[in-house]
């Protein structure tokens, strides 16, 4: 029996997906902060991906958002970063800072996904503002902050996608942890958001790709 000529394509494209989902998603490469800055006061990132904004908190809002009601922790100034992690990128998240654990927990919310022109902008590479989302509003997602010595508390939080956060997370309120450690795996990816306090300077802007552990997102 003769196979239609379609029939290699196919085959190609199914075993490219079940690759992606099944084995390249879960690659842990290994990742080092860099010699030069850790311990410096740099913050690194906490994901690989792409930066969506960069917006300055004041009064603990950031977009008419209210910033404890996105994070679970209150932060009345400083810098809000989004990175949008894509089913390319790594999905381990690391620490930004080392310190002690604050905080963690997750919160339960709703699993909006995104319109699909802002999806296939973002699978392109081209940059979208989420913040102002309903499904950063409202998704469930999980937070830590992570308190360093003499330092002001650095929050990350990890917003679900439309198919449901499904992160393993691996970091405990009490916990000391240090820059670069693994904080979560994100089996869906999604937005990963991180809060600055004032004293430091973002070094990254929209549409910049970064590493996780690696790239110095500010100082």
């Amino acid at each position: 029996m003769r196979l239609p000529r379609r029939f290699p394509l196919l085959a190609a494209l199914a075993a490219g997906a079940w690759y992606l989902r099944a084995v390249y998603r879960f690659r842990d490469p290994v990742r080092l902060p860099p010699a030069d800055q850790s311990g410096a006061g740099a913050v690194l990132s906490p994901a690989d991906g792409l930066v969506s904004f960069v917006r300055r908190i004041e009064d603990g809002q950031v977009n008419g958002q209210n910033v404890a009601k996105l994070l679970g922790t209150p932060q009345r100034d400083g810098w809000l970063l989004g990175l949008y992690v894509g089913p390319l990128d790594v999905h381990f998240t690391y620490a930004p800072v080392g310190g002690t654990v604050i905080s963690a927990g997750k919160r339960d919310g709703t699993r909006q996904g995104l319109p699909l022109a802002e999806t296939a902008r973002l699978l392109a590479g081209q940059p979208v503002d989420l913040l102002g989302s309903a499904a950063v509003r409202s998704n469930e997602r999980y937070s830590y902050a992570v308190q360093g010595e003499g330092g002001q508390p650095v929050t990350v939080g990890l917003i679900a996608p439309g198919a449901g956060l499904q992160a393993v997370t691996y970091l405990d309120e009490g916990q000391t942890v240090r820059q670069g450690n693994k904080a979560a795996f994100l089996a869906e990816g999604g937005l990963v958001l991180l809060a600055l306090p004032g004293s430091v300077t973002p070094q990254v802007s929209v549409g910049e790709r970064v590493r996780g552990a690696e790239t110095v997102v500010a100082c």
